[in-house]
Parts: structure tokens; C-alpha cells; sequence
């Protein structure tokens, strides 16, 4: 659940092209700024009917894609779960220009290994 939240937290954006802050999904759900901090590191990983409906109405997104993983780019087999945590909290504080480099990045590292998830 955590991963499902920090990407859609780094990849989804307002009319602006920036991210939401953590506090405006809490506004725009009505779920509260404590619980989806507790979503995002990880203490709460079986949210309610309520609460998936409400986010996935927000992010507009099925409220399957918070149950198949295949919708969250999976972490590499040798690369430990922390450093992708990591790097999706350090891409929420990265300004427009920072976040499309950052895109350009991994869409880099896909096609040099073959991957083409992010070109789709």
C-alpha cells in the first residue's frame, strides 16, 4: 500500500504539473493527514473501503490499483526496498523541472535494460 501512495504522490499531478503535498490529498479525501502519513511509512496497510474509494476517487484510479501490483514499478530483485523509498520521498520535494529529469532518468535505465514500462 505504501509503494501504491508514493507513486501516485510522485506521478500524478494538478492542472499546474506540480505533485500534491500529503496534505492536500488529506483535504481533497477527507482522510486524515495522520492516517495517510501512517499509509505512507508503512503502519497502515489495510485501509478501509472508505478510505481506498476516497483515494482512488481523488487520484482518479480504479480502487483495484491499490491491490495489484503490477501498477507500482516493482523494485529490482538486488535493490534493497529502503533506497526505492528513498528516492520516491526525495522526488516529492523536487520542483517540475527536477521530477521530468528525474522521468528522462529512469526512462534512461529501462530502455538500457531492456524495460519499456514508462514509454507505454
Amino acid at each position: 500500500m505504501a509503494l501504491c501512495m508514493q507513486y501516485l504522490l510522485t506521478t500524478t499531478r494538478k492542472p499546474d504539473n506540480t505533485a500534491y503535498s500529503i496534505d492536500e490529498v488529506a483535504r481533497g479525501t477527507g482522510v486524515s493527514l495522520t492516517y495517510l502519513r501512517n499509509m505512507l511509512a508503512g503502519r497502515q496497510d489495510n485501509p478501509s473501503r472508505k478510505v481506498i474509494a476516497a483515494l482512488a476517487r481523488f487520484f482518479n484510479v480504479s480502487p483495484a490499483y491499490f491491490f495489484e501490483r503490477s501498477n507500482v514499478p516493482q523494485p529490482a530483485e538486488d535493490a534493497p526496498a529502503s533506497e526505492i523509498e528513498v528516492a520516491l520521498r526525495s522526488a516529492e520535494h523536487l520542483g517540475p523541472d527536477g521530477r521530468r529529469i528525474l522521468l528522462d532518468m529512469i526512462r534512461l535505465a529501462q530502455r538500457i535494460s531492456g524495460r519499456r514500462d514508462l514509454d507505454a
